[in-house]
């Protein structure tokens, strides 16, 4: 549960033009998610990163929206994501964050392990990708969903938040066991800290890259909560002779 890697900038120019389709949904299907298993945290860092402070706060949350469904896909490569419109944390690191992964009731196997790959990108700067980071997660039964908790990623990669419109994504890899993953979604708009569009974003073999409601639904949105640190500022005091002595 502690391996991680940053994950590189280069990969991902070609997604982030898919990042600009607007909010005009397809339909899709839910599917019903039998429980939830206790969340993990998994640590990245072994501490603060050093251009981080203890100063910090969550600047999204949907979390404390009730679950509705789940949306799972035999891509196990696919990727799904929400836009995240924060209500504070411009030019600060991120931090801490939690999402949800789901591994279907259609699945052949339970979930052993998998490794999942969160990016951020930019939608105020055409879709610009901001960052992210990887990290191993354990097991999950058929029918069930967990919250995972990152925190130190600000110890391992700056990302730092350039504006308050951003889009998050999750992507599965080195998947042991299931053979159907996905995530979990709830049928309102209402999140505790900040506020999203009324879609998700999701892209794999049978879905085009873009904007998707759960047929009948006004709202589908995912569980995310996003923290962020202040930048460090110097600790060390100064007599005024010491600062007018370095300006001369």
């Amino acid at each position: 549960m502690k391996k991680y890697a940053i994950v590189s900038r280069l990969t991902f120019g070609i997604l982030a033009v898919a990042l600009l389709v607007g909010p005009v949904a397809a339909a899709e299907i839910g599917e019903a998610v039998l429980g939830m298993q206790e969340g993990t945290t998994v640590r990245l860092g072994s501490g603060i990163g050093q251009t981080s402070s203890a100063a910090t706060s969550i600047v999204y949350d949907s979390t404390n929206q009730a679950v509705s469904a789940g949306t799972s896909s035999l891509d196990l490569a696919a990727i799904y994501g929400d836009e995240l419109l924060l209500a504070a944390g411009f030019g600060e690191n991120i931090s801490a964050m939690k999402f949800a992964v789901y591994c279907s009731s259609s699945s052949t196997l339970a979930l052993t392990s998998a490794t999942e790959t969160i990016r951020f990108y930019d939608l105020a700067n055409a879709g610009a990708f901001i960052g992210g980071f990887s990290a191993t997660l354990g097991a999950l039964p058929k029918g069930s969903y967990s919250i995972y908790t990152m925190t130190g990623i600000d110890g391992v990669v700056t990302i730092v938040i350039p504006s308050g419109d951003i889009l998050v994504t999750q992507q599965l890899s080195s998947v042991v066991g299931a053979n159907r993953m996905g995530t979990v979604l709830s049928y309102a708009n209402a999140p505790a800290v900040g506020t999203t569009n009324a879609g998700f974003y999701q892209s794999n073999t049978s879905a085009a890259a873009g904007w998707y409601l759960i047929t009948g639904q006004t709202y589908t949105n995912l569980q995310y909560e996003l923290e962020t640190a202040q930048a460090a500022v110097p600790t060390e005091s100064h007599t005024w002779g010491d600062l007018k002595a370095e300006f001369r």
